[in-house]
């Protein structure tokens, strides 16, 4: 398994202490990383990369990066906080790999992305204590869109 950690300096770094290379919100772009930007075909609405930081303040952050804007909906039930994409594929069978959590300190011990009926995708949330994320969007450098779930400290 591999940890996502702020290394020093407010760097991302791995578990092993490696530099991060994955997608890093608000970077001028995503050379390293499939796809590029105009990669996705024309008008394609695409999960491209889900992704977890935390946050100086303590607080805790999950980030879906999109090919372009998206229709989001949420559900929450008990034990479960769910983040659905409208009409969204998904690029890689990778990006189903659940983001392990439980060893931060963040109210999520895990996060999935799953498919949902026929045209949509979920995020769902394995919820450790009962919390409401703040979710926001907007256009990266990159070129890419990302969509934001935010939980306090």
């Amino acid at each position: 398994m591999l940890a996502i950690v702020l290394g020093s300096g407010g760097s991302l770094a791995s578990a092993d202490s490696s530099p991060y290379a994955g997608v890093t919100p608000g970077s001028e772009n995503s050379a390293n990383l499939p796809p590029k930007a105009d990669e996705i075909p024309r008008g394609a609405l695409m999960l491209t990369w889900p992704g977890f930081m935390m946050h100086k303040d303590g607080g805790s952050c999950f980030f879906i990066q999109t090919s372009q804007p998206v229709e989001v909906a949420t559900q929450k039930s008990e034990g479960q906080f769910e983040l659905v994409l409208r009409n969204t594929q998904v690029y890689l069978k990778n990006n189903y790999l659940p983001l392990e959590t439980q060893f931060f300190d963040t109210p999520v011990m895990r996060a999935t992305v799953q498919r949902k009926a026929a045209k949509d995708v979920v995020m769902l949330f394995e919820m450790r204590e009962d919390a409401t994320p703040t979710i926001t969007q907007n256009k990266g450098k990159d070129g890419f869109n990302y969509v934001f779930v935010k939980f306090g400290p």
